[in-house]
């Protein structure tokens, strides 16, 4: 195996644990033993999912204002008009947003797998760059349906990042 190719396996391990972290994030906080777990709706887990891909970005050097610029021309283009390739799933729960959006985390979850398989018969990579312009599309699309206000959820986020590097430097 070559370094680059066993250089991106391990890069898209650490990804795959980003999106696990997400997951087990949101499952505790929903569990039992959680008394906040009242207060968690869609939009918490939304902020959870961007803050961890946000704090992975960073830390592997991928530039998320990049991956918006690709969003917007994926996006733009005419085979996208409703950008099927990314779209949420009709199939919510009215009554349940947590389960919403964790049917969410399922569908990219599949994305990914169908685009590793797709990668295997094909000139494609299958790298953390494309997965996360995949997993970064589910979230901002999912922004769009439920009518969140994507500028405000990454100001806050930012703020989160900035009050948890001055923790750190304490």
């Amino acid at each position: 195996m070559e370094e680059n190719e066993s250089d991106n396996i391990t890069r898209l391990d650490y990804f795959f644990d980003m999106l696990d972290a997400v997951e087990e994030d949101i499952s505790q906080l929903v569990s039992d033993e959680n008394e906040e777990a009242t207060k968690i709706g869609g939009y918490e887990c939304l902020f959870i999912a961007f803050s961890n891909l946000s704090l992975y970005c960073e830390s592997s050097g991928i530039n998320l204002e990049q991956i918006e610029d690709q969003y917007q021309e994926l996006k733009e283009l005419p085979a996208n008009e409703d950008f099927g390739a990314f779209a949420v799933d009709q199939d919510i729960d009215e009554n349940n947003e947590v389960i919403n959006f964790c049917k969410l985390l399922e569908q990219i979850e599949n994305s990914l797998s169908a685009f590793e398989q797709r990668c295997k018969n094909s000139e494609e990579v299958f790298d953390e760059w494309n997965s996360v312009l995949i997993m970064y599309s589910y979230f901002r699309n999912y922004c769009i349906k439920e009518q969140v206000d994507f500028k405000k959820l990454q100001k806050e986020i930012s703020h989160l990042h900035s009050n948890m590097k001055k923790d750190e430097n304490l």
